[in-house]
C-alpha cells in the first residue's frame, strides 16, 4: 500500500527543474536541522517522547482451508504500541545547544551550496519574465 502512495511523490519530485533539485538538496541538511530543533523544542516542552513499539499479539480467528471452508485458528498479528516516556532533558538540552551551534554553518553552507546551484544552472530568461511587446502592437 505504502509503495502505490509513493510513486505519484517520486512522479512530482521528478518535475522539478534542475535547478530546483540542485537547490533543494543544498538546503536538505539545514532544513533537517531546524526541524529537528523545533521537534526537540516540543519534546521539552511537553517532558515526554512518543516510542512506538511492534509486539506480537495472539488473536483467534478464521482460517481458511484450500478447499474453500473455514475453520477457526490461533493467529499472530504484529500491532504498533505508542507509549509515552519520559524526557532525558540533560540529552535533549545536550542536542539543542548542539544544534544551536551548528546551525549557523549549516545555513551558511546552504546559501554557499545554493549559490552554486545558481552559477550552475543558470536561469532561462524565457520562464522568469513574460517577453515584453512593443508600444504600439497589440497583444494577442
Amino acid at each position: 500500500m505504502r509503495i502505490l502512495f509513493l510513486i505519484p511523490l517520486l512522479a512530482l519530485a521528478a518535475c522539478g527543474t534542475p535547478r530546483e533539485r540542485c537547490e533543494s538538496d543544498a538546503a536538505a541538511p539545514y532544513r533537517a536541522a531546524l526541524q529537528e530543533r523545533a521537534r526537540i523544542a516540543e519534546d521539552l516542552a511537553r517532558g515526554y517522547v512518543f516510542q512506538t513499539r511492534f509486539e506480537q499479539r495472539r488473536t483467534f480467528g478464521w482460517c481458511g482451508l484450500p478447499s474453500g471452508g473455514f475453520y477457526q485458528c490461533w493467529e499472530t498479528d504484529t500491532q504498533p504500541v505508542t507509549r509515552r516516556v519520559p524526557l532525558d532533558t540533560a540529552v535533549a538540552q545536550a542536542r539543542m545547544s548542539e544544534l544551536n551551534t551548528t546551525l549557523p554553518f549549516l545555513r551558511t553552507a546552504a546559501e554557499a551550496d545554493t549559490g552554486q546551484c545558481q552559477a550552475l544552472y543558470p536561469a532561462e530568461t524565457l520562464a522568469e519574465k513574460p517577453a515584453e511587446t512593443p508600444a504600439g502592437t497589440p497583444k494577442g
